[in-house]
């Protein structure tokens, strides 16, 4: 119940997590969203045959297929839904096995890096590095569901039921790790969320604010200007002139 299978939110998290290029398509191959190059080594021809195969499978359809230039960049694509080649796919690359290493190491912090900055994309490192993850499992299970279901309502009661945790453990654990109340860090995703949308959209404010998940335009006003010090129309004004 949990699981979200859209391709455009996926490659738009995992843009912003990696800064890998990253692209969604739907299953007839329609464009629905590009982040970063793909064509910065001028492999075009890759880069098609690779939305062609996603397109048109050879049977038995495998989840993802990768192609590997004479260079050794590597450009994967995978679907949504191995049973439903029709839901989309997403298309990552050019990345390196260098990439894949600083990924798998945490030099950068997946989660950290789902909202960057507007400014421009910039990778914030993991404090952990020993190798093991940013987050115990628990937590790192709340952050994924999260990011998944900021837009609907996500009461706690449910989350830890979910989880199978009690629930004051679990909120003990959440603060130490993230350093926040889960309330307080699902109240910051959906403020991230929004703030692409009040620079690149033309939606009301009150239509943004539900769409992220709040309840209503004066509880979004409040929560983003504690996160930002901004109300979202300023952040909004400043975003399009270029100052944010």
């Amino acid at each position: 119940m949990f699981i979200e299978r859209n391709p455009r939110r996926v490659a738009e998290d995992l843009h912003s997590a990696t800064l890998i290029p990253c692209s969604a398509f739907t299953g007839n191959g329609r464009l629905l969203y590009s982040g970063g190059s793909h064509f910065c080594h001028d492999d075009y021809d890759l880069y098609n045959r690779l939305v062609e195969e996603m397109v048109h499978p050879a049977p038995p359809i495998s989840q993802y297929r990768t192609l590997t230039s004479a260079f050794g960049d590597h450009y994967t694509a995978y679907y949504i839904n191995k049973h439903r080649p029709a839901d989309g796919f997403v298309l990552l690359g050019p990345y390196t096995l260098a990439d894949l290493e600083r990924i798998s190491r945490f030099e950068i912090c997946f989660y950290n890096n789902q909202t960057p900055d507007p400014v421009g994309p910039r990778l914030l490192k993991c404090s952990d590095r020993s190798g093991q993850a940013c987050y115990s499992l628990p937590v790192r299970k709340a952050i994924d569901l999260i990011h998944a279901r900021y837009r609907e309502e996500l009461p706690l009661d449910r989350l830890v039921e979910h989880l199978k945790l009690n629930k004051s453990y679990f909120c003990t654990l959440f603060k130490k790790e993230t350093g926040q109340t889960f309330t307080a860090y699902l109240n910051q995703v959906r403020v991230e969320k929004s703030k692409r949308c009040l620079i690149r959209e033309d939606r009301s404010i009150l239509e943004i604010a539900l769409s992220v998940g709040f309840s209503s335009q004066n509880y979004f006003t409040i929560i983003f200007r504690r996160v930002t010090g901004l109300t979202p129309a300023q952040f909004r004004r400043q975003g399009l002139s270029g100052r944010v």
